[in-house]
């Protein structure tokens, strides 16, 4: 059950990772900016991806 669970939380982080570099990649300068694609208003589409992943990750990486 260990292994599942640990191979769910290094799933939940592959979802989050591109999510993340992007942000920083945005940040200075190399990538376009989140709000520059979605908007503000469309923001809540890779946060709420993000957030999900690290949900995931949270539950695979959590100990008894």
């Amino acid at each position: 059950m260990l292994n599942r669970r640990r191979w769910l939380g290094y799933a939940g982080l592959v979802v989050v990772l591109p999510w993340a570099v992007w942000l920083v990649l945005g940040l200075f300068g190399w990538a376009p900016s989140m709000v520059a694609v979605f908007g503000i208003p469309g923001l809540r589409i890779p946060a709420s991806i993000a957030i999900a992943g690290l949900l995931i990750a949270a539950i695979g990486f959590w100990q008894d």
